[in-house]
């Protein structure tokens, strides 16, 4: 495993070094005043969905807990 992600670590250091250097040449600020091309809206869904992780999140970890108590 070592083998493959010393080469993908690196190429990524490297592209991300590449990329600043880019955006710094360009005079690139992202401060205030950015925005973004499609803003985040958070729906009654997506609050459903944390609720769906945390209770199984929950239900995982009692297992768990009452498994080594066993």
């Amino acid at each position: 495993m070592i083998p493959i992600l010393v080469p993908l670590f690196i190429s990524a250091f490297r592209r991300a070094n590449e990329l600043a250097m880019a955006m710094e040449a360009r005079c690139y600020h992202g401060s205030e005043g950015r925005t973004k091309m499609k803003p985040l809206k958070y729906s009654r869904r997506d609050i459903n969905a944390y609720l769906i992780i945390a209770l199984y999140l929950a239900c995982i970890i009692v297992v768990k807990i009452t498994l080594k108590l066993i």
